[in-house]
């Protein structure tokens, strides 16, 4: 093992608390090594990247949570499933927070804020988040598109170009469906930004922006299922980060539809 490798080896045990939520840039100027390395490193052991190092990182950290905090048992209260299921989505959303780079948002905002069109695709369950960011995002001043049917998504596909932008969204990341919409983005030159729980997907590696969120799985919800507070949450944020960047058209928009709706009500 060279130097280099020693230090980071050496880092993680004396830091595995706060190792997964440092940047790879972070890292680096941590223990005084390029990035370069860092990434090198991080294949020696059998990862792909950094980022997927972090995750399994993270996952260690959750296995050694107290067993109150991930397992259902029959004996548990209505308000003990209810404290696990919360504390499962808070770790869940914690782990993401610090998942996710600054360097991987400011990308993001990059390619929304040029965009004339934003398009959200995904199936199945992904496809619900979808649905949701579309009920957010239509209240920009940002044309956005959005349709549940698998097919219909592919024509939507096919009509964007390099001027706009899609969010993909998968749990695995592998769905070969969702990938058959990616390739026609692809194809089209659309900017892709992938909403993923795995790192090193096929979405992932396709995505010009890959956020990956994390998920903790317990008894009787599965991975998929939890998965669907961090990618809501994340695309939430997004959404944010869009409006406050935009703020001068957004604010007159938004009191617009909010004029339209006040009407519809009772």
């Amino acid at each position: 093992m060279s130097k280099s490798d020693q230090k980071i080896s050496d880092f993680l045990i004396d830091n595995i608390d706060t190792a997964a939520r440092l940047s790879i840039q972070d890292f680096a100027t941590a223990i005084n090594v390029s990035t370069a390395t860092i990434s090198r490193y991080a294949k020696k052991i059998g990862f792909d990247s950094f980022q997927e190092l972090k995750l399994a990182i993270h996952a260690t950290e959750r296995k050694q949570d107290d067993d109150f905090f991930s397992e259902l048992s029959m004996d548990d209260s209505y308000k003990d499933i209810l404290i696990k299921s919360l504390s499962s989505n808070i770790s869940s959303l914690d782990a993401t927070l610090h998942l996710v780079s600054e360097n991987d948002l400011k990308r993001t905002m990059d390619i929304l804020l040029s965009a004339q069109t934003v398009g959200f695709f995904g199936l199945g369950g992904s496809n619900t988040i979808a649905n949701l960011a579309f009920h957010k995002f239509i209240r920009m001043p940002l044309r956005t598109v959005y349709h549940q049917d698998f097919h219909y998504q592919q024509m939507l596909a096919t009509k964007m170009d390099v001027n706009d932008c899609a969010f993909v969204i998968s749990h695995t990341g592998r769905n070969k469906d969702t990938m058959r919409i990616v390739e026609i983005l692809k194809k089209r030159g659309v900017p892709i930004i992938g909403i993923t729980s795995f790192a090193n997907s096929p979405l992932a590696l396709a995505a010009d922006v890959a956020l990956v969120s994390v998920s903790e799985e317990i008894s009787f919800r599965p991975e998929a299922v939890a998965s669907t507070v961090s990618q809501i949450s994340l695309l939430d944020a997004i959404f944010m980060m869009y409006g406050i960047r935009t703020q001068d058209t957004t604010e007159n928009t938004i009191k617009n539809i909010r004029e339209t709706i006040k009407e519809s009500r009772l």
